[in-house]
């Protein structure tokens, strides 16, 4: 508790304090309610322990030693009356001062010379008791302030402060009051601190279990207002969720697409999700993992029903946050985060990953990609849970869905120029991650995307990227790639050179006859 770190180093404020009462006194007051439902639940229960008789003596004594009003008015801590005697008579002897003072002021002015129409004695601290006199015209002209038997102190605003032997009296007498009452205030303050961090341990235990009952509550209140239903935990290791949903996200959207979440039992236990940028896919991968979580730690969740195994461990590789402080890439970060899943992860483990092998080249983070799931396919039913997304589309050629992989896509309504986001989930393979319609929704110029999907066309048939003014040159390319295919397939043995000529003729002077698939027929 940060307030426990400041009273060790004697730094705790006004706030400090307040805040220190009003936890202990309203943390009785919760511990007596629980304590009256102790039979009720374990955590009332235990509460009814932790919040012991030391936590009302801490709100005792506080209640009984500190003056919280005269704390705010004064800023600095100040000790109610009736705690300490000697204080209580600094004080009286403090608040008397003004009138005694008054009657002193009388008896100098008694013995002041007739130009000295008024004075008053004033008490500060450390300098002790001053007669003040406001500075006549003589002195105002001739900056002469000396009067006889005083001696003079300063001058401000035109008053001039003197010590006189009445004054020095007061001094000896009454010595300086209201520094006194400082440190006594301050000695007993230390000593409540002393007693109060002696029974530390039962403030710490206090938070820990106003903590745990603060979560619940808010547990239960969520489960009412948004629905959530109780989950079944079953040893059996399915993991089967109807119409699951983001806790989260279902707060901040007009309405929320659920979807299902099937695995183990007679369902792979490897999910592969390819699809679109922005369909839902990382929403659902953190949807299927809150869902879990919350099930372990007692919580409803948000679906229809929901069968949870005993899970040992959750892993997670969704984002690498990169900080000068690492001194790692993005990609070890990701690669820590997916070894420590390789080699920890049982068949009762949970395993999230987004697009694991983004941050390196598309082959070497492939290959990983590959050589990860192979180890996992090996171990069969004893694989962890495991639900992962990816743009590798090709991941297909190298894993046919079977009994331990199946492919998942979100589902979408494509048009020429836009498509259509339904968030649901299905089982196949998305075509293409249309990068191009998310960066047109990102506000990227139509120009710019247009430039792209040239260049991705380019680089996915081999062909080479030419510049943009350049497309005469990029015709006439193709029609020597033409030529050049047909001439490597030309066999002299079985092919009519004459009719390789009369293709290279026609391919020359006719470009537009002439078509890519034309090559690929042999002569």
């Amino acid at each position: 508790m940060r307030i426990i770190t400041r009273m060790k180093t004697a730094q705790a404020s006004m706030n400090d304090w307040q805040s220190l009462y009003k936890t202990a006194y309203h943390a009785m007051l919760v511990g007596e309610i629980c304590r009256s439902r102790a039979n009720n639940l374990e955590i009332f229960k235990q509460i009814s322990v932790v919040f012991s008789t030391d936590l009302f003596r801490i709100a005792s004594l506080l209640n009984k030693i500190i003056d919280f009003e005269e704390y705010a008015k004064q800023n600095h801590f100040v000790v109610k009356p009736g705690v300490d005697s000697e204080l209580d008579k600094m004080k009286r002897t403090y608040n008397g001062l003004p009138d005694f003072m008054t009657q002193v002021a009388y008896q100098e002015l008694q013995d002041l010379s007739q130009d000295v129409q008024q004075c008053s004695v004033i008490y500060l601290p450390q300098l002790g008791y001053l007669l003040a006199i406001p500075a006549t015209e003589r002195m105002k002209e001739t900056k002469d302030y000396s009067i006889p038997n005083l001696r003079f102190m300063f001058i401000v605003n035109d008053i001039v402060h003197y010590k006189s032997a009445n004054t020095k009296k007061l001094d000896a007498l009454l010595g300086d009051t209201l520094c006194d009452i400082y440190d006594k205030e301050t000695q007993i303050m230390h000593k409540l601190q002393d007693v109060i961090l002696e029974m530390k341990d039962v403030l710490i235990g206090v938070m820990e279990y106003a903590a745990k009952l603060d979560c619940l509550m808010a547990l239960a209140v969520a489960a009412k207002e948004y629905s959530w239903i109780q989950p079944e935990i079953s040893d059996e290791g399915e993991f089967v969720v109807e119409k699951g949903r983001h806790p989260l996200q279902e707060m901040c959207v007009p309405s929320f697409v659920a979807n299902d979440i099937c695995s183990g039992g007679c369902e792979s236990k490897i999910k592969i999700l390819t699809g679109p940028n922005s369909s839902g896919k990382s929403i659902y991968l953190k949807q299927v993992a809150l869902i879990a979580f919350m099930a372990h730690i007692g919580s409803f969740v948000p679906a229809q029903r929901a069968k949870i195994p005993t899970l040992d461990k959750i892993f997670t590789c969704t984002f690498a946050a990169e900080s000068v402080s690492l001194n790692l890439s993005g990609f070890l970060i990701s690669l820590n985060q997916f070894s420590g899943a390789l080699n920890n992860a049982t068949g009762k483990s949970l395993v999230i990953a987004d697009e694991f092998g983004k941050d390196t080249e598309s082959e070497s983070g492939l290959a990983l990609l590959i050589a990860s799931l192979k180890f996992w396919i090996q171990k069969a039913s004893a694989s962890p849970h495991i639900f992962l997304a990816t743009h590798y589309q090709s991941l297909s050629t190298f894993f046919p869905q079977s009994s331990l992989v199946k492919f998942l896509t979100m589902d979408i309504i494509e048009s020429q120029e836009d498509i259509a986001y339904l968030y649901q989930l299905v089982e196949g393979i998305a075509t293409s991650s249309f990068a191009s319609f998310t960066a047109l929704k990102a506000g990227l110029s139509k120009k710019i995307v247009k430039r792209n999907m040239k260049i991705a066309e380019a680089l996915k048939a081999r062909e080479p990227v030419l510049p943009e003014e350049s497309s005469w040159v990029h015709d006439k390319l193709r029609r020597y790639f033409t030529i050049l295919e047909k001439f490597t397939a030309f066999d002299i043995n079985t092919s009519n050179p004459q009719d390789f000529l009369q293709f290279v003729n026609k391919a020359i002077k006719e470009p537009h006859s002439v078509t890519h698939q034309n090559s690929k027929e042999t002569i």
